[in-house]
C-alpha cells in the first residue's frame, strides 16, 4: 500500500504532538528511515512542506509574503500583522518582507494560494482594465 505525503505528514505530526525536542529527534530519526525502508525517502521534502502546514494550522499560525518598496517600519509591520490575524481569525503571523521597487508603491500580501493587491500597480491595471470595458 503506496502511503501519501500527507498520511505521512499527519502521522509525523501526531507522533511529535506533545513530545519534548529529544524525543522528537529520536522520532523523526525513526521515521525518515521507516521512509526510506518504504522507498519513500524521496517524498521527504514534501512531507515536510504537508506537515509545516498541519503544524500551522494546529497551532493558529500563517505564512504571508508581504511585498512593497521599502522596509516597513515597526509599526506599519505590526499593523500588516494584525490585519492578516484578523482577517484569517489566527493568533500568529510569521511574515516574509520581499521589497520590489516595481509595484512603485503600497503592498502585496501573499497568503496561501490568496493575494491582496493594494499596490500601485495593481490600482493602476484595475483603473485601466475598467476604462478598457
Amino acid at each position: 500500500m503506496k502511503i501519501s505525503t500527507k498520511q505521512y505528514a499527519n502521522a509525523l505530526y501526531e507522533l511529535t504532538e506533545g513530545k519534548d525536542e529529544s524525543q522528537i529527534d529520536d522520532l523523526i530519526t525513526k521515521f525518515v528511515a521507516q521512509m526510506k525502508k518504504m522507498g519513500d525517502i524521496k517524498k521527504a521534502k514534501e512531507v515536510v512542506n504537508q506537515f509545516e502546514a498541519i503544524y500551522n494550522k494546529k497551532n493558529g499560525i500563517v505564512k504571508a509574503v508581504v511585498t512593497t518598496t521599502r522596509k516597513l517600519t515597526d509599526t506599519e509591520n505590526d499593523e500588516v500583522m494584525e490585519f492578516i490575524k484578523k482577517k484569517y481569525n489566527v493568533a500568529n503571523v510569521e511574515i516574509d518582507t520581499v521589497i520590489d521597487k516595481s509595484i512603485k508603491g503600497g503592498i502585496i500580501i501573499k497568503v496561501g494560494d490568496e493575494v491582496l493587491d493594494g499596490s500601485v500597480n495593481g490600482r493602476l491595471n484595475k483603473l485601466k482594465l475598467s476604462l478598457n470595458q
